[in-house]
């Protein structure tokens, strides 16, 4: 049995109207906002690591000076509280931002959705 042909270039993988602009645009946008909101995240880490990376640096130098045994064990043990008490203040903004993230791809994901169910119709 044949089978309609759609013109070439008018159907994207044979089932989806070719977008117009605003159709492109209704189904990027979820996407952006998603990107946007790990880029976000991305750059709030390397923020915390540069700063942490510059604080071990000045340890090491100010250890690298000290004379007095006793002296250099407090540097070394507040280093290291101070590291630790980062590191725990760090995993619980990285924790509440990963709750945030997966709420900002399921509200993405469902804007995307809806927008190709409307393409898929014909809607705009």
């Amino acid at each position: 049995m044949a089978t309609k042909k759609t013109p070439f270039g008018t159907s994207m993988a044979g089932c989806m109207p070719v977008l117009d602009g605003a159709g492109l645009s209704s189904m990027l946008a979820p996407q952006l906002q998603m990107a946007e909101a790990l880029i976000a995240r991305n750059i709030e880490t390397l923020d915390f690591l540069r700063a942490r990376f510059e604080r071990d640096q000045e340890m090491l130098a100010r250890l690298s000076e000290e004379r007095d045994p006793m002296q250099s064990m407090n540097l070394w043990s507040a280093f290291w509280q101070r590291t630790m008490s980062d590191y725990s203040s760090e995993m619980t903004k990285l924790a509440t931002s990963a709750s945030a993230l997966a709420e900002t791809a399921v509200r993405t994901a469902t804007q995307e959705g809806e927008a190709m169910a409307r393409q898929a119709s014909g809607k705009r």
